[in-house]
């Protein structure tokens, strides 16, 4: 987020605040000033979209996820190479002052989605790049790539832009943040660097140098670029309320920060504003210069309070009595990126949402073919269904309607005009071994008293798939998700299966094919199917969904099971389902290799396992003449 236009207007129009330098150079004079190993702090939302942006991943057939975690390995092997260690950043919530524009721009992306639909349904070739989208889940799951790779990680429980800002300022070892947000233009922090001017190979990049800038170009003091950034407008001052404002900066009705910049400076300079949040006189003055009334002061004083690092911050707290070593895992595993930030944003602020991504307006959006599987979750997480012969403490009672979770969604046809409004659901109770304790445990019993085994079984009581438990149990931890997913799509929804036999299939021959970061790169970009991006987006949110209800059984098994590199690539998914549809052949599906074709026919019977397609009912040579079952 940030100044709209304020990046670009630095690179062309002020040549002296906006110079190349060298990252290799700039680490070296901090060593020998500091006597430690330097660290860049890098805005992680800003390196995917770098990474996509300058390799050669292609972003519209669901990710290409192996290949990416690769791509990230070598990015961060590059800093290691030059003694400059990385240490990442990712959003973990959306501040309540933001929900407005944050909501903004999921409908217009929306509509961005549309026209790509649109456009695939004409041509099928790859939309031009100007309609880039990251592949759904991909700010989720790179946090988690990141650990896996072995650097620091940190999800933030308020905006990652204001964190990094103030981590970088109070660590010294710190010497620059690499990014491409224009906040960071407006904050007085440590050296700002792009991150989307990055050379790989030189570690050559664009210094935004914000000094230079303010006194220069603006003949302000740095002090004074807050006000300037709340002027010009950004995400606490919307452009709409500037807008009058903004005409009669401009003396035009073309509205752009190169054209306002000068006269905006001349204002602040000539009111003698200096942007200090604390006076109150001056924010009134401010106000009703800029807007004719007083009533929006709140949104000059909530802009510039945001830049001042350092100000007092009060995290959000748990919102149901727990006991404190719960309430302190919940901070600690959000922080140090040990659960998906669902987890902490559930229990701190009873809110959930997710973003647009790209699914075919109409089919049923894939944030409420997974809505049930999330109302479980709410259900443990707050011990909604406890029986009160079960509760030990008197502190721990039944919340009744108490817990409502808004969820914030972005789909075709909700407008977002408010949160909807959604309860939790019960656990089926049909499955319960007579052995376990208790039919629903405290949230706190469960991610600290109970087995491995225990969890596991949790696990699946709130996915409440048909798959038997004893099969999940004994699947390869790899392909416990991929399974999870594809049989509830087939057997774990009351509308009936959504996926058909061969989609099935595809999912699971491309799971299975042992194909290197190289082989799929090289693979040849298929035609554009928009059903195909549809199963991708479908399948992907199914991870998200499922790694929920991980974080919420403390885990059974490790994350980095969950991860899609290890079972789904977006292109090959993509390759196999076209050649699939011309040529539904088995041995031609596992790409002709026989240990592929033997472990196909070991995970397809536990995928389907107690749904429609499952191999004792269904007739699978419908689908495949060289169907062989047992292999």
């Amino acid at each position: 987020m940030g100044v709209r236009g304020l990046q670009t207007f630095v690179e062309h129009g002020c040549p002296e605040a906006c110079k190349y330098v060298s990252i290799k150079q700039l680490a070296d004079a901090h060593r020998n000033h500091i006597n430690c190993n330097p660290v860049i702090v890098v805005d992680g939302m800003s390196l995917l979209n770098r990474l996509y942006n300058n390799t050669s991943l292609e972003w519209i057939y669901g990710g290409q996820w192996l290949q990416f975690f690769n791509e990230l390995e070598k990015f961060i092997e590059r800093f290691k190479s030059i003694d400059v260690d990385l240490i990442f950043f990712f959003d973990g919530t959306v501040c309540a002052s933001k929900r407005e524009e944050w909501i903004r721009r999921r409908l217009q992306k929306s509509t961005e989605v549309a026209s790509i639909f649109s456009t695939l349904k004409v041509n099928n070739n790859e939309p031009d790049r100007k309609f880039f989208q990251l592949p759904t889940s991909m700010g989720l799951l790179a946090r988690f790539a990141v650990k896996e790779l072995g650097s620091k990680v940190y999800q933030t429980d308020r905006e990652a832009d204001d964190v990094i800002a103030e981590y970088a300022i109070k660590n010294k070892e710190v010497f620059a943040i690499l990014s491409q947000d224009s906040d960071f233009i407006i904050y007085n922090t440590k050296t700002y660097l792009s991150i989307s001017h990055l050379n790989l190979d030189t570690l050559h990049t664009i210094h935004y140098d914000r000094k230079c800038f303010a006194e220069q170009y603006l003949c302000l003091y740095v002090e004074q670029l807050p006000l300037f950034a709340c002027l010009a407008g950004n995400d606490f001052v919307p452009s709409d309320k500037l807008r009058n404002f903004h005409y009669r900066v401009c003396k035009s009705r073309r509205i752009h920060i190169s054209a306002m910049a000068g006269n905006l400076s001349s204002i602040i300079r000539g009111e003698h504003w200096s942007g200090d949040f604390n006076n109150m006189q001056e924010l009134n003055h401010i106000s009703l210069a800029v807007f004719g009334n007083l009533n929006d002061s709140h949104l000059i004083y909530d802009g510039l309070k945001s830049y001042m690092l350092g100000s007092c911050y009060s995290p959000p707290k748990v919102c149901i009595v727990v006991d404190p070593s719960m309430e302190r895992a919940v901070y600690e595993r959000h922080l140090n990126c040990f659960n998906s930030p669902y987890i902490f944003n559930l229990l701190c602020n009873l809110e959930y949402e997710s973003s647009e991504v790209l699914e075919d307006a109409t089919r049923l959006p894939s944030a409420l073919v997974f809505r049930e599987i999330r109302q479980r979750c709410y259900g443990v997480l707050f011990n909604y269904f406890l029986k009160p012969n079960y509760q030990e403490n008197q502190t721990y009672t039944k919340y009744g309607d108490a817990i409502v979770i808004k969820e914030w969604c972005a789909y075709k046809g909700n407008l977002m005009e408010r949160p909807e409004l959604i309860k939790p659901l019960p656990l089926d109770m049909y499955s319960i071994p007579k052995d376990e304790v208790g039919p629903i445990p405290r949230i706190e019993d469960l991610w600290f008293n109970f087995s491995g085994i225990q969890k596991l079984r949790f696990f699946w009581r709130i996915l409440q798939i048909p798959m038997e438990f004893n099969q999940l149990a004994d699947l390869p931890k790899e392909h416990i998700v991929l399974a999870c997913i594809l049989n509830y799509l087939i057997g774990g929804l009351k509308i009936g299966p959504i996926l058909q036999p061969l989609e099935v299939a595809v999912f699971v021959a491309q799971a299975l094919w042992r194909k290197s970061s190289e082989q799929l790169k090289q693979l040849r970009a298929p035609s554009v199917d928009t059903v195909a991006v549809n199963l991708s987006t479908l399948f992907m949110r199914g991870v998200t969904a499922v790694l929920m209800v991980l974080n919420v059984c403390d885990s059974p098994f490790s994350m980095m099971y969950a991860m899609p590199w290890r079972f789904f690539d977006g292109k090959l998914f993509h390759h196999l389902h076209n050649e699939a549809k011309l040529r539904p052949n088995v041995r031609e599906l596992c790409g002709n290799q026989n240990d592929v074709i033997k472990d196909f026919y070991k995970l397809l019977p536990v995928v389907t396992n107690n749904t429609a397609y499952n191999i004792d009912n269904f007739d699978w040579r419908t689908v495949f003449e060289d169907f062989k079952y047992p292999f």
